[in-house]
């Protein structure tokens, strides 16, 4: 719980933040981004495995952007390339914690539209 409170408030190093968790967790989502459109899963334990990685995976982007900004806003930027290094990071994340909640909402919506079809065939 403190490292996670570390990494909310941008006490963990930039280098850390970016490629130790945004970035894997980006491919995370990306890859079971893609399974969910194109793998074409027949088995429904799968394809609700894969649901439920994507769904946590949008759900912790938003959390891991914020961490990812206030830890580049906290990196020292002396030099024109750790600006520019600061404000790349920066314009990632605020890209990646606006898909992941576009896609957050996306699946509240295929939620309630599945909930509907069930009660209303009752």
């Amino acid at each position: 719980m403190k490292f996670l409170m570390r990494l909310a408030t941008g006490q963990i190093a930039l280098w850390c933040t970016f490629w130790l968790i945004g970035a894997p967790l980006a491919l995370v989502w990306d890859a079971s981004g893609a399974c969910i459109v194109a793998c074409g899963v027949q088995q429904p334990l799968v394809a609700e495995f894969i649901i439920a990685v994507f769904a946590l995976a949008s759900a912790a982007i938003p959390f891991v952007a914020v961490a990812i900004w206030r830890s580049s806003s906290n990196y020292p930027q002396q030099a024109w390339w750790q600006k520019l290094a600061a404000l790349g990071a920066k314009l990632c994340a605020a890209l990646s914690g606006l898909l992941a909640a576009l896609s957050v909402v996306g699946l509240l919506y295929l939620a309630y539209d599945i909930i509907y079809a069930a009660l209303a065939r009752d």
